[in-house]
C-alpha cells in the first residue's frame, strides 16, 4: 500500500488552481502526474480503501484567481467498511471542486444563480452530495484535511449491489463501474494479497 511520502507532486486541487485560472469550461485532468490503470494500481497506491457515506458537505477554502473565484467543497464521509489499508477514525474529510464565481470575467455569458456562483465542474470528477455511498481509494495528505482521492478513478458510487454507471469517460472508471460491489471487493482483496507478495508496487510519477 502507498504512503504519504510518495512523490505525487502537488495535490490535485493545488495543481488545478494553476491551470483553471482562465478557464470557464469543465476541465480535464490531463495535468495529473499519475493515472491508475486498474484496481491493482489503485490498491497498491492507496493508504486506505473504504466504503463510506457522505455525512455532510460544506464550503471550504477560497481560491481567488482575480477574474474567477473558486470555492472548495469539504466532503465529510462516514466510514462503513474498511477494505484495505488503515483508517484511524470513523470518518474522514476530502476536498472537491465546489463552486466558481466569474462575475468579474469580461465577456462571460454563462448562466449563474442569483448569488453569482455556479458549480465548479471538472471532467470525470463526481460531485458528491449528502447521502451518497461509495468506494473511496484514498491517499494520506500532509496538508489538511489529511486525505485525498486517487484522482477520478479513485471514487465509485454504490447503487444497491451494483456500482453506479456515472457515464464518465475514463477507461479505468468504465471498467470498474461494470463490476458489482462484491466483484470490486474481491478485486481489492486480490490486489492486497498481490501487494503483500511484492507483485504490485505504488504507482508514482516516475513509474507512471
Amino acid at each position: 500500500m502507498g504512503t504519504s511520502r510518495r512523490q505525487r507532486g502537488l495535490g490535485a486541487l493545488a495543481l488545478l488552481t494553476v491551470v483553471v485560472a482562465a478557464c470557464a469550461e469543465p476541465l480535464a485532468h490531463g495535468d495529473r502526474a499519475v493515472h491508475y490503470d486498474g484496481i491493482g494500481e489503485l490498491v497498491a497506491s492507496a493508504d486506505a480503501v473504504v466504503v463510506g457515506q457522505v455525512a455532510e458537505t460544506s464550503r471550504g477554502r477560497v481560491l481567488d484567481q482575480q477574474d474567477v473565484v473558486y470555492t472548495i467543497m469539504n466532503v465529510r464521509v462516514a466510514v462503513e467498511q474498511l477494505w484495505a489499508g488503515r483508517m484511524p477514525t470513523p470518518a474522514f474529510t476530502i476536498e472537491q471542486p465546489g463552486w466558481e464565481q466569474a462575475a468579474r470575467r469580461p465577456g462571460w455569458r454563462g448562466w449563474f444563480d442569483p448569488a453569482g456562483e455556479r458549480p465548479w465542474r471538472l471532467k470525470d470528477e463526481l460531485r458528491l452530495e449528502q447521502g451518497d455511498r461509495g468506494v473511496f481509494f484514498l491517499a494520506r495528505d500532509r496538508r489538511p484535511p489529511g486525505w485525498e482521492l486517487l484522482g477520478p478513478e479513485g471514487l465509485y458510487l454504490i447503487d444497491g449491489a451494483e456500482l453506479s454507471d456515472t457515464s464518465r469517460s475514463d477507461p479505468t472508471v468504465r471498467t470498474v463501474e461494470a463490476m458489482s460491489v462484491t466483484e470490486l471487493d474481491e478485486g481489492v482483496g486480490a490486489a492486497v494479497a498481490a501487494v503483500r507478495r511484492g507483485e504490485l508496487k505504488p504507482k508514482t510519477p516516475s513509474t507512471g
